[in-house]
């Protein structure tokens, strides 16, 4: 995607929106059932986190991600300043990264929780950042806590929402289409931007993500 579109997609862009990803090329997305084969959540602007009464707690958070997770990345505050405005897991484990190191992809789907107050969005958003330096869940297991892949991740900020979870060998797991599902299943839910092959889709978006996931 070129500069221009990225600049586009941020201005579009709130806090707490989920970020779905396709990039057939990885070896990853072979394991990962469905269209969709990674989630992020999109955190905002220093202005945005303010405004939330977010910014201020993240010091204490950076601290307690360092402390139990002896995460060794950069200040959120710094790291959000310099453009890092998503959160995700990969596997290295949970981090903030900026848009171009998740942007590597074909496809882009934004969806957005609209039935949030600014109290709920606050604490969305401070659930997410608490996730920062966990180690990657190689088990896919959605009731761990300590350990939590991408799609986890919405799970646990958006606590206080029912996901689709399946069971699988035991334990409930949850894949980055089922988060896409919310789509379906619940009108708060609204589509924000999608992008095929690299190019805009226009018109009715529920209805060309909906057709993703049959």
């Amino acid at each position: 995607l070129t500069l221009k579109i990225k600049n586009e997609i941020i201005g579009q862009m709130k806090p707490m929106d989920i970020l779905l990803e396709k990039a057939p090329f990885r070896l990853t997305d072979y394991f990962i059932p469905g269209y969709w084969c990674h989630v992020g959540i999109w955190v905002g602007s220093e202005t945005e986190l303010k405004a939330l009464g977010v910014w201020d707690e993240l010091p204490k958070l950076h601290n307690d991600a360092v402390e139990k997770y002896e995460y060794s990345g950069p200040a959120f505050q710094t790291a959000i300043r310099k453009g890092h405005q998503i959160i995700e897991a990969l596997r290295p484990g949970v981090q903030i990264n900026t848009l171009q190191h998740f942007l590597n992809i074909d496809d882009l789907g934004v969806i957005r929780f609209k039935g949030q107050l600014a109290d709920q969005k606050k604490a969305y958003l401070l659930n997410a950042f608490r996730q920062i330096g966990k180690s990657y869940d190689f088990n896919f297991d959605v009731e761990s806590i300590e350990d939590i892949v991408c799609s986890e991740l919405v799970y646990v900020a958006y606590e206080d929402l029912v996901w689709d979870t399946s069971k699988s060998l035991g334990r409930y797991t949850i894949s980055p289409d089922q988060v896409a599902r919310k789509l379906k299943e619940d009108i708060r839910f609204e589509p924000v931007l999608l992008y095929l092959d690299g190019r805009p889709v226009e018109g009715e978006l529920r209805e060309r993500f909906n057709k993703l996931l049959d």
